[in-house]
């Protein structure tokens, strides 16, 4: 089996299959379909507002249950693995799995100053969405390591000096820290800049594929998620 034959089925969804990687000893992978040893990891998210015309097309009106999108995902994804004799892992199926560990073994991602993956052609405007694992080896695997991170060359960091309540900073080690509370409470008070509705005035503030942004209906959504309030 070929990656291309997955990753082109899995396009037609408006999902994107983000690469993959064959198992080593040190990776924490489950056990596929029927107990088979996993040997191929394909991880699959969205990139832009890929997945978001089939996501609102396929929505009820009235979602009768929370996570919608979650839900969503699993009805297109856990079929598709299926039919290549995959398992689909979700990232909120537990026990949860290293999916960023994943993703970075499956595509040259790194980690951003405010703490999410940063993709050198998509910067900040992308997200993984699960996981197929295959019982074989699948050929055609796009190669990894040979892109660098685009925040290198940032020397300004302008996504550590915008946020309107300073919810990212820098430890004495030089790590990444996030005030969850107060983030999440500047998006619920209204105050400008709307970060609910415009969307997160740090992620906003990275140069890297600004053009390439979720849409206004799709930031809402994800946004008012995150705040626990209604989109």
């Amino acid at each position: 089996m070929l990656y291309d034959e997955v990753a082109t089925a899995v396009a037609t969804t408006g999902f994107v299959a983000r690469g993959g990687f064959v198992p080593g000893p040190t990776d924490t992978v489950p056990s596929s379909l029927g107990g088979e040893p996993t040997r191929t990891v394909i991880v699959i998210g969205n990139v832009g507002g890929s997945i978001w015309p089939h996501f609102r097309a396929a929505e009820p009106a009235e979602p009768a249950e929370p996570d919608p999108l979650d839900r969503w995902t699993r009805s297109v994804l856990e079929p598709l693995a299926a039919r290549f004799g995959a398992c689909f892992i979700h990232p909120s199926d537990e026990p949860f799995q290293p999916f960023q560990r994943w993703a970075a073994r499956a595509d040259d991602v790194w980690q951003s100053p405010i703490g999410l993956l940063v993709h050198s052609e998509h910067g900040l405007w992308h997200a993984y969405r699960g996981a197929f694992l295959f019982p074989v080896e699948l050929a055609g695997l796009p190669p990894v390591g040979a892109r660098r991170s685009p925040c290198l060359d940032c020397a300004d960091q302008p996504c550590l000096h915008t946020c309107p309540v300073d919810a990212f900073g820098l430890d004495a080690a030089g790590a990444t820290t996030y005030d969850v509370d107060a983030c999440a409470g500047h998006v619920r008070s209204g105050d400008g800049p709307h970060c609910l509705s415009a969307g997160c005035a740090a992620r906003l503030a990275c140069p890297v594929n600004a053009d390439g942004r979720y849409g206004p209906d799709q930031m809402r959504f994800h946004m008012a998620a995150f705040a626990g309030v209604d989109s």
